[in-house]
């Protein structure tokens, strides 16, 4: 406890330029064995029209963006598109595109921000569907990068009793 506390006061004696800067994308000392790898396209796959995989190596820790897409082209009136985009067997976010698309091709995006702290390989998935249209046979895009360590592990709001 001591060495964290002279930190803190260093901390919050710098100027304010400095702690605007973003963090370097390492993690924490705790965490010492992982590291915060770059996931290339080359740990990444596509399944079929409707699927895309990507692999987060053994020992990794820090937090990532995810960001997939999916392009169809619509087949008249009531087109929709989804995408669900799950690490493991968590889900990260689902998301439908309903706006009226009667016809040509329209491409759908969707994103995530995860912590990831894991010693077996984790499988990053895509599910892409549509309705009243055709996919792109290329199948779903899916990419995963680096984020800044920001040190908050998790956060959620909560009301005070009154």
């Amino acid at each position: 406890m001591r060495t964290w506390f002279p930190a803190l006061i260093v901390a919050t004696a710098l100027p304010a330029a400095a702690l605007a800067q973003p963090l370097p994308p390492s993690v924490p000392k705790a965490f010492g064995d992982y590291q915060q790898r770059d996931i290339t396209p080359g740990l990444c796959k596509v399944v079929s029209a409707s699927e895309a995989q990507c692999v987060i190596p053994e020992m990794t820790a820090g937090q990532y963006a995810i960001e997939a897409a999916g392009t169809s082209t619509s087949q008249g009136a009531d087109a929709r598109q989804t995408l669900q985009i799950n690490v493991g067997v968590v889900g990260c976010a689902t998301g439908q595109n309903s706006t009226p698309w009667p016809s040509g091709a329209r491409t759908f995006r969707l994103g995530c921000a995860v912590i990831v702290l894991t010693d077996k390989p984790l499988i990053v998935k895509v599910i892409y569907d549509d309705v009243h249209a055709i996919k792109d046979p290329k199948g779903p895009l899916l990419s995963i990068r680096r984020l800044p360590w920001q040190g908050v592990l998790n956060s959620s709001a909560y009301v005070p009793q009154q």
